[in-house]
């Protein structure tokens, strides 16, 4: 028998040599296939945010500041004197505010705290607590029973609305 002989032999082999290869063919495609699934879950995971947001500590979601009454009065010679009552339910985060805007209806901006006073008693709303914000400005007066939306922003940049009438005073 030459080396081409034993070499044809060696290709149509069958037996216990031929079984092994076969086996650990099988398993090195088994793992490639769980080692590709497991890359395409981790990186879908990133992109859609769930590793991510795990280290933010306070994000805007998580505010749940609510507006629950507000007055708006047009006083003569003094502009518009607007009060609104905020509760921060349990769970979200503690906040505070830092500009507050009134509205038409339409979005057109009547006035906006940073050319009034604005003031929020206590400064920073709690989880479970109520605040109070107060701010005067002055624009052209409105007809009684205007409609307007009062806009305050949290220090987390979350937008907070709520729409009443204006009364003249």
């Amino acid at each position: 028998m030459n080396i081409k002989d034993s070499h044809r032999l060696s290709l149509h082999q069958s037996g216990p040599m031929r079984s092994r290869r076969s086996i650990s063919d099988i398993v090195a495609v088994v793992l490639l296939i769980v080692i590709a699934i497991a890359a395409a879950v981790i990186i879908y995971m990133w992109l859609s945010g769930l590793i991510g947001s795990v280290h933010t500590s306070t994000s805007a979601t998580q505010v749940k500041l609510e507006i629950t009454g507000a007055n708006v009065t047009y006083i003569t010679s003094k502009g518009y004197n607007v009060t609104a009552y905020l509760y921060n339910p349990l769970g979200s985060p503690s906040t505070s505010i830092t500009m507050g805007e009134l509205e038409f209806t339409n979005g057109t901006v009547i006035c906006t705290s940073s050319t009034s006073t604005l003031t929020v008693a206590p400064s920073t709303i709690t989880p479970g607590g109520t605040a109070i914000v107060t701010f005067l400005c002055k624009a052209s007066q409105p007809p009684a029973g205007t409609p307007v939306e009062i806009v305050l922003f949290t220090s987390e940049g979350v937008q907070v609305t709520y729409t009443a009438t204006v009364t003249v005073s």
